[in-house]
């Protein structure tokens, strides 16, 4: 439907076809119906990154206090959004990123013979 060529197609292929909820009332009734494309979404793969814990024991009295709550909010989130631009920059760079090409990579090598991958 993001398309606008197949949106025009989709909908005038929508009110040509049979009406499925020709006795519905209201809202469900003005709805259109639309089949999903032949062609699903493939995903990539995801990137994940596992550190070292934020230790927070015993620091319950210190964080009643609002500066040191927010100290350790801000030391997390700047941990968290670091870690996640680093990993944005690795897929960037990951020459396996597309689905396909990482099934090629299978498919020409051993099975044994893991695709490569960045390092953290």
């Amino acid at each position: 439907m993001k398309i606008p060529m197949l949106n025009d197609y989709i909908r005038d292929a929508s009110r040509k076809s049979m009406r499925i909820r020709d006795e519905s009332f209201g809202e469900v009734a003005s709805q259109d119906i639309f089949v999903p494309g032949i062609l699903p979404k493939i995903y990539g793969w995801f990137n994940y990154l596992f550190r070292k814990p934020i230790e927070t024991k015993g620091m319950e009295e210190a964080l009643k206090d609002k500066e040191n709550a927010k100290q350790l909010y801000d030391q997390i989130k700047y941990e968290v959004e670091s870690n996640i631009a680093y990993l944005l920059k690795k897929r960037e760079e990951d020459p396996y990123r597309n689905t396909l090409d990482r099934t090629l990579y299978r498919m020409l090598h051993s099975p044994l013979h893991e695709v490569p991958a960045f390092k953290p």
